[in-house]
């Protein structure tokens, strides 16, 4: 499930789910007061105490398992960028070895494929179509310059097989975090979480409306808590997209280098 909300600035989901939460609940109280007789607000309260626990518990565990569940899909997403972003290197360094038009080869179109993938790839996972991305076919060209060197005689065995096995690692470790950017949220146990956290507050409010105002800091208190835990788990759903995502700093640093001829020990005599 793509979750367009999920895309927006941390304090927007934040405000989002701040005035969801309030505003159902003011419905809520304004409903009760009409509607809930003065004489069945005891019996209403009574039950309402009863399944306070609950509804609490349940949205408890739904929501820590829905964080927990999600965090754990960010660390992996950024694992797998490590581990594409470490293979990217030794192909660079591997390429060092090679003659200068057969190193800026490789290393400028190491260059197209890794630029593009913290806006264009980036993008594509976060709308959950992969397949809109260039960046396939920026990776199919470089693997098509470095298995095309394997026909020359000049290149060493060693630059060979490091190279080969370094874009190797980058195509597993791509193909990993396509799997993971294609993942999607679980909307029944996210449509859940929510009538538990709509239950919890019903629950809540009816207790205020017997108890009087004084007790509606509870009320207020569990009403933020329902907010500041579904805005949570909005944030943090989908590794390539919203306030919490896989970071690109790696890749970037590499393209740095990269273009800054660390990789070319021909430039400026090194």
């Amino acid at each position: 499930m793509n979750l367009s909300i999920s895309s927006l600035p941390g304090m927007a989901i934040l405000i989002i789910c701040l005035l969801g939460a309030f505003g159902f609940a003011w419905l809520v109280a304004v409903l009760l007061r009409r509607y809930l007789p003065e004489s069945s607000r005891s019996d209403a309260t009574y039950i309402a105490g009863k399944y306070m626990t609950a509804f609490g518990s349940l949205f408890a565990f739904l929501t820590g398992f829905l964080i927990n569940s999600e965090y754990a899909t960010l660390k992996s997403a950024q694992s797998y960028v490590g581990q594409e972003v470490a293979a990217a290197t030794q192909l660079a360094s591997a390429s060092a070895t090679l003659p200068p038009p057969d190193a800026d080869r490789i290393q400028d179109q190491m260059v197209v494929y890794l630029t593009s993938l913290p806006g264009a790839e980036w993008s594509s996972l976060s709308n959950k179509k992969p397949e809109d991305s260039p960046s396939g076919q920026y990776l199919s060209d470089l693997q098509q310059q470095v298995y095309t060197l394997s026909e020359r005689k000049y290149p060493s065995t060693a630059a060979l097989s490091s190279m080969a096995g370094g874009i190797e690692e980058m195509t597993q470790a791509r193909r990993q975090r396509l799997v993971i950017g294609s993942s999607s949220l679980p909307l029944p146990l996210l449509l859940l979480c929510l009538v538990a956290g709509a239950a919890l507050i019903v629950n809540a409010l009816v207790t205020v409306v017997k108890a009087g105002m004084k007790y509606s800091v509870i009320a207020i208190g569990l009403i933020l808590l329902v907010a500041l835990d579904t805005a949570a788990i909005l944030a943090i759903t989908g590794p390539f997209q919203g306030p919490f995502r896989a970071k690109s700093a790696p890749i970037e640093k590499l393209v740095e280098e990269i273009q800054d001829g660390r990789y070319k020990p021909w430039v400026n005599g090194r």
